[in-house]
């Protein structure tokens, strides 16, 4: 049985407001009602862009705009607050506790997305992800290769700064996100972008990651999410039902026009009967569900 999806990564502004560097302008709360609609999405979680060493003019936005955007529409929306590890002065030591919890009085459910330019060895994203651990939160994170000219926590191919984030941070949820997190599910030598005609090599470092951490999770959403577990088919279905309780529905569809196929693809494998209901329920709406300790039920998901 088909049903409604909960959005792990969702984009949304109060206002139109500055345009983004290619022009285009993100999503206002009746353009992603529109989107909802036409994928089956029962409700969303709004990830803040609010660092602006990471973000251009047109995308910074702060952590109280989106709990507004929540507490206008509760019945659609969640969010997550964003922290910058530059924050306070840029010192290692910095107390984010007051922080953290001023934003989880507002009813924010986690931390992302994480889009600094830095390393996972950095002392000040050190400091901030200890705080992120007192607090048992999910943090959500986009991962790059690159320095200058790009977003997301920088990591090697080897995801190794990752691991020491997971093993030192155990009471972090981590849910990787991005092409060059996404890419790592393959063995071979692609090492960035979107390899969607190329079939999965045994080997990939985020499998055997997840294999060994708990603590690490996948949000599918976007394009890299959506290859993650399309480009092979036969590979994905395999993955999904092994991670099964560690994979969130997601789109990270940041304008009025734009479109993911992440719906209509898991919807297609439960009915030609490749992946079981229960499968389907979990990466659809349970996981988030469960993660987020949200008081829904299957009756707030059906057709």
């Amino acid at each position: 049985m088909k049903m409604k999806k909960l959005d792990m990564h969702c984009h949304v502004y109060k206002e139109k407001g500055f345009p983004r560097p290619d022009g285009s302008f993100y999503a206002l709360p009746e353009d992603m009602f529109k989107i909802f609609e036409k994928k089956n999405v029962a409700r969303g979680v709004i990830l803040p862009e609010c660092q602006y060493e990471s973000n251009d003019v047109g995308e910074v936005q702060n952590v109280e705009e989106v709990a507004e955007i929540c507490a206008k529409y509760p019945d659609k929306f969640y969010f997550f607050m964003n922290l910058c590890p530059h924050s306070f002065y840029k010192r290692p030591d910095a107390d984010y506790s007051a922080l953290i919890e001023y934003y989880l009085a507002m009813g924010a459910k986690g931390v992302g997305e994480m889009c600094e330019n830095m390393t996972f060895y950095d002392p000040l994203m050190d400091n901030m992800l200890m705080h992120v651990n007192k607090y048992k939160l999910p943090f959500i994170f986009h991962m790059t290769r690159k320095e200058l000219g790009e977003y997301g926590i920088r990591d090697d191919e080897n995801l190794s700064g990752l691991e020491n984030a997971l093993i030192k941070w155990k009471d972090i949820t981590f849910l990787g996100h991005s092409a060059d997190f996404w890419v790592e599910i393959s063995g071979d030598d692609i090492h960035t972008g979107y390899p969607k005609d190329q079939p999965v090599v045994p080997g990939g470092r985020v499998v055997e990651l997840m294999r060994k951490y708990p603590n690490l999770h996948g949000d599918l959403s976007a394009g890299s999410g959506f290859i993650a577990i399309s480009r092979d088919r036969k590979f994905g279905i395999e993955f999904m039902n092994e991670f099964q309780d560690r994979l969130y529905f997601g789109q990270d569809i940041c304008s009025p026009d734009g479109d993911m196929k992440h719906s209509e693809y898991l919807d297609e494998l439960l009915e030609n009967g490749e992946i079981s209901q229960e499968v389907y329920d979990k990466v659809c709406w349970k996981n988030a569900v469960k993660l987020l300790k949200l008081d829904l039920t299957e009756k707030d998901f059906m057709l």
